[in-house]
């Protein structure tokens, strides 16, 4: 300790060793949660579709979780991983040959959930407007990313403006108005 005190780093050395820890601090890590808006942040009757089917008289309006078991929805189901990819990505071409008869297709597609290992759901609804706003995202493995898998090197990549990158993170915001702009700001707060 005495060698340290009697002869200290040069200015330079000690500035660039914070400079380098600085640049090597680990970024801020997202996980899936992190994707649900706070209620706070959304526009005044924009909140999360509280059921999967509202009852209005004798109507009844369901799919208001956009298929989710939950609202929101975080998940290894491989049937929703690959759906989500498969948004994200673009439909899988189908392989040359004979045609697939259904198990050899399921099985085909589920390998779109190869590569992810964890997807979210979210659906927002607004009031006054029967549109909803869905969130679909997928947590892909490292060295996986969107629009490069091996196996379907044929895929018409989606071009949605929707999509946003976080990290690993991809996530798709579909709707309009207020409630999707807020959603897709949120999303956007958190890649930065």
């Amino acid at each position: 300790m005495t060698l340290l005190a009697s002869n200290p780093l040069p200015v330079w050395l000690s500035a660039a060793i914070a400079i380098t820890l600085l640049q090597a601090a680990p970024s801020r890590v997202v996980a899936m949660r992190d994707l649900t808006v706070p209620a706070d942040r959304l526009p005044a009757g924009c909140t999360l579709s509280p059921a999967p089917s509202v009852r209005d008289g004798n109507r009844v309006t369901s799919g208001l979780w956009a298929g989710f078991p939950a609202n929101p929805w975080i998940g290894t189901d491989r049937q929703r991983l690959a759906s989500i990819r498969e948004l994200i990505d673009g439909p899988a071409a189908l392989p040359d040959g004979p045609p697939l008869d259904t198990r050899q297709l399921a099985g085909y597609r589920l390998q779109l959930a190869d590569g992810v290992e964890e997807g979210y759901g979210a659906v927002y609804r607004h009031a006054d407007a029967v549109a909803l706003t869905i969130v679909h995202a997928a947590r892909f493995a490292p060295g996986q990313q969107a629009s490069a898998r091996r196996d379907f090197s044929h895929t018409r990549p989606s071009r949605n403006p929707g999509m946003i990158t976080i990290g690993p993170i991809v996530a798709l915001v579909s709707g309009d108005g207020a409630c999707s702009q807020a959603v897709s700001s949120h999303l956007k707060s958190l890649a930065d």
